[in-house]
């Protein structure tokens, strides 16, 4: 999860939220939509789960490896494989459960619906909806902010000059 700062700003009747124009007059709605991380019993479970099957792989592994010839090595693969394990599980347990909602910003026109911002603060992105909807009402209104937006998952560019492709995990 990449967060950047962007800067959102209404000026002659074009909403420009980073370097992607708006005209307001095509803008038909603007709304807020929620993204909830996954239940945390649900993530506890999935937990006890893979260390419950961590630990028959390691016990049948180590009755595989019982009857090797160096029994000290042959002893410690299955507690280092175990530990190993363990910290992985733990480690993608806690990332999960930090996870925090996060409040997307969606700009639909007559064409389409597109995800201009990501934040974790609805205050902010509800804001924005309300400074979008009064510059559409108000032809004189002009505002210019910068905001925190979170990106996850991989980023496409595959138009004009600046084409990147697919940029895995950036």
């Amino acid at each position: 999860m990449a967060r950047n700062v962007i800067d959102v700003s209404v000026s002659r009747r074009v909403l420009w939220v980073g370097g992607d124009a708006y005209p307001l007059q095509h803008i038909a709605r603007a709304r807020q939509l929620v993204w909830w991380p996954p239940k945390r019993s649900r993530t506890i479970i999935r937990f006890v789960r893979q260390v419950f099957g961590l630990l028959c792989l390691t016990t049948f592994l180590g009755a595989l490896l019982k009857n090797s010839a160096d029994k000290t090595q042959a002893g410690a693969v299955p507690g280092v494989l175990l530990l190993a394990g363990f910290a992985f599980c733990l480690y993608r347990l806690v990332t999960k459960l930090r996870q925090r909602a996060l409040y997307k910003l969606v700009i639909e026109t007559s064409n389409s619906a597109t995800t201009a911002v990501v934040s974790h603060d609805p205050r902010q992105i509800g804001s924005l909806i309300q400074m979008i909807m009064d510059a559409i009402d108000n032809p004189q209104a002009e505002f210019a902010l910068q905001v925190e937006n979170v990106h996850i998952g991989d980023r496409i560019n595959q138009y004009g000059d600046h084409n990147i492709g697919k940029q895995v995990g950036r």
